[in-house]
């Protein structure tokens, strides 16, 4: 029921009236949101790796709703132009923002895909029907993410000798963490391949930025 609960809310979050975010996102200034770190179900083995994994799967819904409180704009329910001639079929908004609102940004979306990242059942929650589509879900949203911080990261790149140091510090640390978080997601992408909800996915192709600093 817990499970189920969260996936229409993060449907909610993906799939319906942007209104709904907002009001959820007054709602947790005031209150908090979904209050679930403690939750457990003690039936059994199997519902202990299935509370875990429902706990785990709060806290990636509370980051993404912080990521939307941030960004000022929904990362999986955004819908980008086609690209024109020349433009990188990748195209995000990240590629275009100035210092202070590109470092900010990238800090949430790389907040987002650690949770994100986190979202892999263990032991007998791996087996579940439920968690399993509720992983599909995630996956789904891991492209977007990703493809938001990339091109971040080359905006970054091409800014990076123009900054004062206060930002370049930063901007170092949040290169450094792409690096480390596009090897824990090839990771998380080998196994999501073996899962049958992957079976159609179009997984992207994983792309480093290098740079002499």
């Amino acid at each position: 029921v817990a499970l189920k609960t969260l996936i229409v809310i993060h449907r909610a979050l993906r799939e319906g009236d942007p209104t709904f975010r907002e009001e959820l996102l007054n709602f947790s200034q005031r209150a908090g949101i979904l209050q679930i770190s403690n939750f457990k179900d003690d039936s059994g083995p199997i519902a202990w790796d299935c509370s875990a994994w429902v706990r785990t799967y709060a806290l990636f819904l509370e980051e993404r709703l912080e990521c939307y409180s941030i960004l000022k704009y929904d990362i999986e329910a955004e819908r980008l132009p086609r690209p024109v001639l020349g433009q990188d079929k990748d195209y995000s908004r990240t590629t275009e923002l100035d210092n202070e609102e590109l470092l900010e940004q990238l800090h949430a979306l790389q907040q987002l895909l650690y949770r994100l990242i986190g979202c892999l059942p263990e032991g007998a929650a791996a087996a579940n029907y439920v968690i399993q589509y509720a992983l599909a879900l995630v996956l789904k949203e891991s492209f977007k993410i990703y493809c938001a911080i990339n091109g971040g990261i080359i905006n970054l790149v091409d800014k990076f000798f123009e900054m004062p140091r206060h930002e370049a510090v930063k901007a170092l640390d949040i290169y450094r963490r792409a690096g480390q978080q596009a090897n824990s997601l090839s990771d998380f992408y080998e196994v999501c391949k073996g899962l049958e909800l992957a079976r159609n996915f179009q997984f992207p192709v994983l792309r480093e930025v290098t740079v002499l600093w």
